[in-house]
């Protein structure tokens, strides 16, 4: 697609697609940052504690976001082709499924998690902080996985404005009680860790209730009354959507685990590589936030175009995408590189040893990112907007737990190798996969139209 054939209407369709996006994402990033932060005078035990109970939460988000992603691809594809009844039971189904699957680990996280928390920690304090951190926030997994799905079918019909508000008020209402419980201010008793994991809580809470009021009072096509709540029981439906995200679901699921390992394992590099995880996560998250968006936008835009049948313009969308991502990875490494004396300092609770390990990741990181960004923007923004989950789920699982999960495991226990070096390491199955994807983008094979055929 030619620059001067890029319409104003597709250049403000992508605006607002995914800047709500990506502000949401990095508003989040932030406020994973500030739990970090606003621990961080209790000491390195409570900076990896919270760190280690985040990355864990990332997990389940992992599991929520597969299931909310099924809902957004199929609701996209029935929106382009206007059919907004089965928009409407798409989405009450997943809502029904999302909650059995999640309520198992609701359970596990309430009064299993003084059991398991052990297995992956060495650290006695680390575990106890943790530990109390996830009681606490176990509520929290329901109200999250209500609250994805909610966000990915409103953006699926283009609605993104409101996630975000929504999320800039959990954001204020969460720092708020953190200021409140950690410390104890305004009357409240000082919490310590517990008073974080509480103000979690309240604004999930509070999330929940904005997204829900919203919706209803505003008539959106997602405000259901009883009857179409029952569709949520329509076996045909409910095979359909299973059929086609149990795939997805996995793939998120693997990758996510995966994920969680690296970090993980890291603890038992020590303490300080944790904690410095525990900083680059949120980093990365912030870096990561405007491409997130873009592959949200992409998926939805691509997925609309397939709904109705109009391949050529699909694959438009695909070049346009990403030419456009390539152009701001540039800019955004380039700035990140002279940044990163700033970024550091705003972590004046680190030891000098650990600043110093944080300066040397976030300059590998700003080197290898483009393998992680390509990846991002071509499987979930392309390959996902046609419903090729088995593709990417094979891919996946391949590259993540025959090369870089076991190699990264000996490297820590047989090598003894140092963090920087294991951080490098987490690129590895990102660089395996980039040709794989690219061919298989080029093939045109994930070019879907979803509505017309059953899925699978």
């Amino acid at each position: 697609m030619k620059s001067s054939t890029i319409s104003p209407v597709l250049w403000r369709s992508v605006l607002m697609l995914s800047l709500p996006v990506a502000l949401q994402m990095l508003m989040q990033s932030m406020l994973g940052m500030a739990d970090v932060l606003m621990v961080g005078h209790l000491g390195t035990a409570a900076v990896a504690a919270v760190g280690l109970s985040a990355k864990i939460h990332f997990l389940m988000l992992v599991l929520m976001s597969g299931l909310a992603t099924g809902a957004s691809v199929l609701i996209a594809q029935h929106a382009g082709a206007k059919d907004t009844l089965n928009c409407q039971k798409i989405f009450s189904v997943t809502m029904l499924v999302s909650s059995i699957t999640i309520l198992p680990f609701f359970i596990s996280f309430a009064f299993l998690s003084p059991i398991w928390v052990n297995w992956i920690n060495p650290d006695k304090e680390v575990v106890q902080l943790a530990v109390t951190y996830l009681v606490i926030t176990a509520p929290v997994l329901l109200l999250t996985q209500w609250i994805v799905i909610y966000e990915a079918s409103l953006r699926a019909l283009g609605h993104t404005a409101m996630p975000l508000v929504a999320g800039i008020f959990a954001a204020i209402a969460n720092i708020a009680m953190n200021y409140a419980l950690i410390n104890g201010h305004w009357g409240f008793p000082a919490l310590g860790v517990a008073g974080a994991a509480w103000g979690t809580l309240i604004a999930r809470c509070l999330q929940t209730l904005f997204i829900v009021a919203w919706v209803y009072w505003s008539k959106q096509l997602f405000a259901l009354g009883i009857a179409q709540w029952k569709n949520a029981k329509d076996k045909l439906q409910i095979r359909r959507y299973i059929q086609f995200s149990t795939p997805l679901v996995a793939n998120y699921v693997i990758w996510g685990v995966g994920n969680s390992v690296y970090h993980l394992m890291t603890g038992f590099s020590g303490t300080q590589a944790l904690a410095v995880m525990g900083v680059i996560v949120p980093v990365e998250s912030s870096f990561f936030a405007l491409f997130v968006g873009f592959a949200n936008a992409s998926a939805i835009l691509i997925g609309r175009e397939l709904g109705a049948g109009n391949m050529q313009a699909a694959w438009n969308l695909r070049l346009f995408f990403e030419k456009l991502t390539y152009s701001l990875l540039a800019i955004f490494c380039v700035t990140l590189w002279f940044l990163r004396p700033w970024v550091v300092g705003l972590f004046d609770q680190l030891d000098a040893e650990s600043k110093h390990l944080l300066m040397q990741t976030l300059g590998f990181f700003c080197v290898f990112v483009v393998l992680k960004v390509s990846n991002l923007i071509r499987i979930v923004g392309v390959l996902r907007a046609g419903g090729d989950n088995k593709f990417t789920l094979i891919t996946d699982t391949t590259v993540m737990w025959g090369f870089g999960i076991p190699i990264f495991i000996f490297s820590i226990f047989f090598l003894n190798l140092s963090f920087i070096y294991l951080y490098l390491l987490m690129f590895l199955e990102d660089a395996l996969k980039f040709f794989p994807v690219l061919k298989r983008v080029i093939s045109r094979k994930w070019m879907n139209n979803l509505t017309v055929r059953d899925v699978g």
